[in-house]
């Protein structure tokens, strides 16, 4: 049998529900393969950022993903005496109107996925199925999919791996893991709170003890989660036994007053692909990188991927953009994901410190800084510097504008009413020449999805409230912003150099400010 779809998406995790939803919002066949048959009911992912809660939000999950979280009140690293050494609190909303970070349950917002997939009528999902061939050709993909109803074989333009770290579709494109040098094992443990409970803590805390780095922190609603570093001569296998684990919640909690939902050793460690596409074959997430969780950015990283991906294959396939353009998503991505992982390899050394000597220098060191003024370990997250202008604003993440709409409010998204589409924003005051309207006009014939949006005024435009002045600090003294439909700002500038550069990127042109 033989089908045939414009993107065939292997792996129905987080990246890949939220790459095929994506796909199919813009109008596009989407094939889901996936090897189990259900949502895996274990938490693993604890951690989104805004930024992140903010993308989820174009396939409609955001609220779904509130629901199954708490709010992080900050972070807190403490020495063997429980003693603070440096602290980072958040409170309150972020620049794209949510909570700074949100510690959740995966399977709620995996499950909210699916739902959405399939309120999609061109997605298909094929469930307790596993590809077990890929070809390729100058026009094609096909795929083979063993599935319980038999043998299938796909056609598509484009096939993504989205099918974790052990990636069939990466082994398939011969694609050499690059190893950032962080390999060290940790026992996972998620309990369950009774009913009713009061949740453990508030904020997430790194037991910087010599004798056992451990990491506790909220996941989700009524759930913890505690990680413990392994020593050399412990056995993983004994670790894992139920009176193994009760000891080691001993010290933090009566192990009777929870439910043990999973415990695991897993190996904490920095790695990332050294090619993300090999011609109509293409990684992203788990598949192309992974990470030691100090940060709680895996998923985010994965899920910022495919909203890279997930636009780039709607313009190259519905609009006939370039397929080089898709060669940029390892270009923006790789050099970003591998900053956020050097830094919380860096993170994981300080923590992983098991000489008493060395960890009470590092100890001192925190606070000297934190007394200084200087607080570490937290990094700044980094912006994007690849497939961006060279000005102030590009790279960086776009903060939430809301909607006057016509009763005048002005509490509706810009996100819930434009969608997952490029923008142009115009600041507020701002007027237009005819050439510059003309240059409007022809880069929606470019991108014929774009959407343009003014502060503060009406007509044909999408009218943007901006009262904290977010977007427009952002502008600067420019006259617009140019937004991807990831909501990473492009550049800022006049219309008209905005609209020229654009059309360039699109058509994999070189010019001197598409990278830094």
């Amino acid at each position: 049998m033989t089908h045939d779809s414009d993107v065939v998406v292997i792996g129905l995790g987080p990246v890949g529900g939220v790459l095929a939803a994506l796909c199919a919002q813009q109008g596009l066949n989407v094939t889901v393969v996936e090897k189990d048959t259900d949502v895996y009911r274990l938490p693993r992912a604890v951690a989104m950022d805004h930024e992140v809660l903010r993308q989820v939000g174009l396939i409609g999950v955001a609220d779904a993903v509130l629901a199954a979280s708490n709010p992080s009140e900050g972070y807190e690293f403490v020495n063997s005496d429980r003693e603070i050494l440096v602290a980072r609190y958040q409170s309150g909303l972020a620049q794209t109107a949510y909570p700074f970070a949100n510690l959740f349950h995966q399977p709620s917002f995996e499950a909210a996925v699916r739902k959405r997939l399939s309120e999609l009528p061109n997605v298909r999902v094929l469930l307790g199925s596993e590809v077990v061939h890929l070809v390729q050709d100058a026009d094609a993909a096909e795929t083979t999919i063993r599935t319980p109803d038999g043998d299938q074989r796909l056609k598509s333009p484009f096939v993504v791996g989205c099918d974790g770290a052990k990636s069939f579709v990466r082994r398939w494109m011969a694609a050499p893991m690059h190893d950032l040098g962080f390999d060290e094992p940790w026992l996972v443990v998620d309990v369950r709170l009774p009913d009713g409970a009061p949740a453990l803590s508030t904020k997430g805390m790194q037991l910087c003890d010599p004798q056992r780095p451990t990491t506790s922190t909220q996941s989700g609603p009524g759930r913890h989660r505690w990680e413990f570093m392994l020593m050399p001569d412990e056995d993983p296998s004994e670790v894992t036994s139920d009176g193994a684990i009760r000891t080691r919640l001993a010290d933090w909690i009566d192990p009777d007053s929870v439910a043990i939902e999973r415990s695991a050793v897993y190996r904490f460690h920095g790695l990332i692909a050294e090619k993300w596409r090999q011609g109509r074959m293409l990684i992203i997430g788990d598949a192309a990188h992974q990470m030691p969780p100090f940060l709680g950015q895996g998923l985010c990283s994965g899920v910022r991927d495919a909203l890279n991906l997930a636009w780039k294959l709607g313009s190259v396939i519905r609009d006939g953009t370039p397929e080089s353009l898709l060669d940029t998503v390892c270009a923006e991505r790789s050099p970003h994901v591998e900053a956020i992982t050097e830094a919380a390899i860096q993170l994981g050394k300080l923590v992983c410190i098991t000489d008493p000597d060395e960890a009470a220098q590092r100890d001192e060191q925190f606070k000297a800084d934190q007394d200084a003024g200087r607080p570490p370990p937290f990094p700044p997250m980094p912006r994007i510097c690849d497939g961006v202008l060279d000005d102030h604003a590009a790279g960086s993440v776009l903060p939430e504008p809301f909607v006057v709409t016509n009763d005048g409010e002005a509490s509706t998204r810009l996100d819930d009413i434009v969608g997952y589409v490029a923008l142009l924003i115009i600041g507020r005051n701002v007027e237009l020449s005819d050439s510059d309207e003309m240059a409007v006009t022809n880069l929606i014939k470019t991108c014929p999805t774009l959407r343009v949006c003014q502060i503060g005024a009406g007509g044909s435009r999408v009218n943007l409230a901006d009262t904290g002045d977010h977007v427009q600090s952002l502008l600067d003294n420019a006259d617009a912003l140019l937004v991807k439909p990831d909501r990473i700002v492009f550049g800022a500038g006049n219309v008209r150099t905005l609209a020229h550069q654009w059309t360039n990127y699109l058509a994999g042109a070189s010019t001197e400010n598409n990278s830094r």
